[in-house]
């Protein structure tokens, strides 16, 4: 039976320890890959009209499928929500919520600063003047049903503060990804906005010292 040195055996481990690592990698980008294939090809079968200069739905007036994560932020609180059976009981959707306020940006399970929680909106009433919104800790985001599957998100109406450049204004990222675990929302891929002709902030950007607004 063929003996080995420790060192041979430490580097036998750490070879595996790194060939385990970039195995994970790799199935992550696959991932990251089958899901944005699969939200373009969503879209691209919508065939979305062009929005209206003065609209609020996010994305230029694209709506949003079932299961994919929607980033939000105010100054450096960070959360997301995931619609899910849009448009099923009615106008209305079930979502599952995070958010965290130490400033990071991930929404792991186990992390004791994740709040997380489930929620229902709808169904909206016809001539009740009532909006419907996707609510959970300092954020509440406008909803509204787009058949089966689809949904509409919008920038705040009535943003507080008013001024939509102020660090804690609601800002809102859609995304191409479904697996929770694959989202930093502090990455610099991830750009927020305020409303339509905002000039974004990136998510490693700090909200106190936001790019200016067309809007101001």
């Amino acid at each position: 039976m063929p003996r080995y040195s420790v060192r041979t055996l430490l580097i036998g481990v750490t070879l595996a320890a790194v060939l385990i690592h970039l195995g994970q990698l790799g199935w992550h980008r696959f991932i990251r890959y089958a899901e944005a294939r699969q939200y373009s090809s969503l879209h691209a079968a919508k065939k979305w009209p062009i929005a209206s200069l003065d609209s609020f739905v996010i994305d230029n007036g694209r709506g949003v499928p079932d299961d994919y994560v929607i980033l939000v932020r105010r100054a450096d609180t960070f959360g997301c929500f995931v619609p899910r059976n849009q448009f099923q009981k009615g106008e209305s959707v079930e979502y599952e919520w995070y958010y965290r306020t130490d400033g990071l940006g991930r929404f792991s399970a186990n992390d004791p600063q994740l709040q997380s929680g489930r929620g229902f909106a709808g169904p909206y009433v016809p001539g009740s003047g009532q909006s419907l919104t996707i609510t959970f800790g300092p954020f509440s985001i406008p909803w509204s049903g787009n058949g089966p599957g689809w949904g509409f998100v919008y920038f705040d109406y009535n943003p507080v503060p008013r001024d939509r450049s102020a660090p804690d204004v609601l800002r809102i990222c859609s995304t191409d990804v479904k697996s929770l675990n694959l989202i930093d929302a502090r990455d610099a891929r991830w750009l927020y906005k305020s409303h339509r002709d905002d000039h974004g902030l990136h998510g490693d950007q700090s909200a106190n010292r936001p790019l200016p607004s067309r809007m101001d």
